[in-house]
């Protein structure tokens, strides 16, 4: 069996992307392979970086600004953010994903089994359906190359090197380093996202279970509890660590995200309203999609944070509802001081600074709108 095997799909797809653009930083690995990350970060990361933030410089006006640079740049930085922590942080999260196919998580009840997998099963196939539509959006971005002006799909200075038609050759090239560059970040991005929803739709699960297991406490029929301490390990020093965790290794990656995809779907939208959708489809078209490429790369840490949130507030009325009153009186001790902890539910914070949760998600969209308007009143003016 490979290393991978034991993981959905959509995970092995991302932890393949991992390896694959220089990212899996484990302790053990090879010197060729440490020489690798290094060389494909400095070209594609660190030379690619600084020519996209340079380029900021050399833009005509602001509207420029805005339209040529702005629409990318934030979610590079995002990309960065979500790189360097997944690399210094990457123990870490290897030893949350072992945790995930561990037998502590595995359900005990072929009935729960069929669901989970039924569940994780339908997760991977849109992990990967929403990997294919981000990397055919990037791949939109070869309708520069029918523009007449020349223009590179992502930023158009690169060390002073020309790139008028007396040297297509060079334009030629760096669009080629451009679109290499762009499916690499692409790639890392959409990757991260996954590994994020999947931690998070795991800690939703677990909650599940552990509700299942605080509703049906008692054997039917005998009285005797179901492992007595089941209920207390699993929640105390299993599942609600286990969320804890995900959110201190991954608070930054989304905080990072969510405010680059405000930025980046505002300055999209700048753009689009400010052209001729029609007369320039070579344009709008890659736009659009990048547009929705952002929407879901904010939806996803906010929808599964919220779900995770709304399974651990249902802990407690779990607990009410379980026949309480058939345990003894040490377990009923035991199950008050459980209510008590169960009460207070899990809300998961981005950069220590809100919750990442549908109301981040709606918020982050009310706020991207706002000042779309006070642009565009702007600019009508």
């Amino acid at each position: 069996m490979g290393e991978f095997d034991d993981f959905i799909p959509s995970q092995r797809v991302a932890f393949w992307i991992w390896k694959i653009l220089g990212i899996w930083a484990t302790d053990d690995e090879s010197p060729f392979y440490r020489a690798y990350r290094r060389i494909y970060h400095f070209f594609f990361t660190g030379i690619y970086l600084f020519s996209m933030f340079t380029s900021s410089f050399f833009t005509e006006n602001s509207e420029e600004l805005w339209v040529e640079i702005l629409f990318i740049l934030p979610t590079e930085i995002a990309m960065l953010t979500k790189t360097i922590i997944t690399v210094y942080k990457f123990e870490t999260i290897h030893r949350l994903l072992q945790t995930t196919i561990s037998k502590e998580f595995q359900p005990t009840c072929p009935k729960h089994g069929k669901e989970y997998d039924r569940f994780f099963d339908r997760f991977s196939k849109v992990m990967l359906m929403y990997y294919f539509c981000s990397v055919c959006a990037a791949w939109t971005h070869l309708g520069f190359l029918f523009d007449d002006r020349l223009k590179l799909p992502f930023f158009n200075w690169f060390f002073w090197v020309p790139l008028d038609r007396d040297h297509l050759n060079n334009y030629y090239i760096l669009f080629a380093y451009q679109m290499i560059g762009m499916m690499g970040h692409c790639s890392l991005n959409v990757s991260g996202d996954m590994n994020i929803a999947y931690l998070l739709s795991i800690a939703g699960q677990q909650l599940d279970l552990l509700s299942c297991k605080f509703a049906s406490l008692l054997v039917p029929g005998t009285g005797t509890t179901i492992e007595k301490d089941y209920y207390k390990r699993t929640f105390v020093e299993q599942i609600q660590h286990f969320a804890r965790e995900i959110e201190r290794t991954v608070s930054w990656c989304v905080f990072a995200q969510i405010c680059a995809s405000g930025i980046t779907i505002c300055a999209i939208v700048f753009r689009l309203s400010a052209i001729s959708i029609i007369d320039h489809l070579g344009t709008s078209i890659p736009m659009f999609f990048y547009m929705v490429s952002m929407l879901t790369q904010i939806f996803l840490p906010c929808y599964f944070g919220n779900d995770v949130t709304l399974k651990s507030q249902k802990l407690t009325n779990a607990l009410y509802t379980s026949k309480w009153y058939q345990l003894a009186m040490n377990d009923r001790k035991d199950l008050k001081m459980m209510t008590l902890r169960t009460s207070e539910s899990i809300r998961l914070k981005a950069g220590g600074f809100f919750n990442f949760n549908l109301e981040a998600f709606t918020s982050t969209l009310n706020t991207a709108y706002s000042v779309y308007a006070v642009l565009n009143s702007k600019n009508n003016k």
